[in-house]
């Protein structure tokens, strides 16, 4: 059986010392579930070569020498659970064995490795990404956008500023230095602020103005927490009230009485602490998603009622596990965290509305080394990311075309940004371009093969 000196033993051993001079630290039993692996990030197409430690326990006493295992066995399974091949070899001093197998598809997969007779059984993530699948960058000169969109014709909308054509033209879409809050459908754009609800159509050659609401005491928005927009409607959460603005066929932009939301005592979630989410759940139906003190989330439907305004559904709210962490206009990401060995990591969910309530639709457990970054939620759509702590590198969930388990996509870009500087939305992947200083945005549309 073969045998190393306590030195080496030491960097062998997961994540604790067993040299140290207090016996009480000496005879420990090795830690469960592969902490300290450190997986890089695999790519789809290329076979896997997975370096992996066995766990020891190291012995003080004298000049007693811990044991080395001498033989290794390996099982992966696939993100659907199922067992694929994979090979194990056993380096010629015992200290580490070689992991390889080919991924098939996308996401997590899960690798158990089993030294024998000592070195425990190591398990752990490994984590496929596919390659990027949208178009090249497009610089804007603008500082990295907080809200951006576009519109059909080609208008870039970058907090509040219009940017046109090829030539970088700028328009601000408001007569106030107060912050606008937008939403874009097609080519129409709505945009609240400055004590006003304007209606916005791109042309193609610009943005002409079609309506316009000044918003009188009833109709206040106070600060917004999320909205959703159509051609003809547009759907605003602030912190007290649901509102809803209509075009209407004689060219008009009317409001109709803001509905109250709400617990009396909301808890804010997310980075910039945002009290609720609107989800649209049908042509007439918003879903209002705030947390609960559990801490999971809750779902209740407001649905159009004969005056024009939104009324509270008789339906009951519906619990969802976890803390938001992603919002689209059909669907909303939830993220469970586990804080307890042997798996400790976080475990996120996909909910889309199907016939008015929130069905899952792909989940992902992500653990050491990988980052579950949540993006900021108030300023529109936008997707959480995966990633890598070592590389920085990161990758997009992506939505099965089955209920199942979530894929993985590469984002393009630079890979030394920090994570507040990158967003990803269902549309578009941004970041600061800093070939531009500071006051520039590097902006890629992504593929449809993404946005299943």
């Amino acid at each position: 059986m073969k045998t190393v000196p306590c030195l080496l033993a030491v960097s062998a051993a997961l994540s604790f010392s067993g040299c140290a001079s207090d016996a009480d630290d000496c005879g420990i039993p090795p830690l469960p579930g592969g902490v300290g692996q450190g997986v890089p990030l695999l790519s789809l197409g290329h076979s896997a070569d997975l370096r992996v430690q066995p766990s020891l326990r190291l012995s003080c006493e004298g000049t007693d020498i811990p044991q080395l295992p001498d033989s290794v066995a390996s099982e992966v399974f696939d993100p659907h659970n199922l067992v694929i091949a994979s090979e194990a070899t056993l380096s010629e001093n015992g200290q580490s064995a070689s992991v390889r197998f080919t991924p098939t598809t996308t996401g997590r997969y899960h690798v158990r490795v089993a030294f024998s007779p000592v070195g425990s059984l190591q398990q752990f993530g490994a984590y496929v990404t596919g390659a990027w699948t949208g178009g090249g960058p497009t610089g804007l000169a603008l500082p990295r956008c907080t809200q951006l969109d576009r519109t059909t014709h080609g208008t870039w909308l970058c907090d509040g500023v219009a940017i046109h054509g090829s030539g970088g033209d700028t328009t601000r879409l408001g007569d106030t230095l107060g912050p606008l809050d937008v939403a874009v459908a097609g080519n129409v754009v709505w945009v609240v602020g400055g004590d006003r609800v304007r209606r916005f159509v791109d042309t193609g050659s610009a943005l002409e103005l079609t309506g316009s609401l000044l918003l009188g005491q009833r109709d206040t928005v106070t600060v917004i927490q999320s909205r959703l927009a159509t051609e003809d409607e547009l759907w605003v959460l602030d912190s007290q009230h649901l509102h809803r603005f209509t075009f209407t066929p004689e060219g008009v932009v009317t409001g109709a009485a803001p509905t109250p939301w709400g617990f009396v005592n909301q808890l804010p979630f997310g980075v910039d602490l945002v009290l609720g989410l609107l989800v649209r759940a049908g042509p007439d139906t918003a879903l209002v998603v705030q947390m609960t003190p559990e801490p999971n989330s809750r779902a209740c439907a407001f649905q159009v009622g004969p005056t024009g305004g939104f009324v509270t559904s008789e339906a009951p709210c519906q619990s969802l596990p976890g803390v938001p962490a992603g919002i689209e206009d059909g669907a909303v990401w939830t993220r469970v965290d586990n804080a307890f060995l042997p798996q400790p990591g976080q475990t996120l969910y996909r909910w889309a509305a199907e016939n008015g309530v929130l069905t899952e639709r792909g989940t992902l457990m992500v653990d050491s080394p990988i980052e579950l970054v949540s993006a900021p939620l108030r300023p529109g759509f936008a997707l959480p990311f995966l990633q890598w702590r070592q590389s920085r590198a990161a990758a997009v969930p992506v939505v099965p075309q089955a209920p199942g388990p979530l894929g993985l996509e590469l984002l393009p870009g630079n890979v030394d940004l920090a994570s507040g500087l990158r967003t990803i939305s269902p549309g578009f992947y941004w970041e600061a371009d800093v070939g531009l200083g500071i006051n520039g945005t590097r902006v890629y549309e992504r593929g449809a093969s993404s946005l299943k």
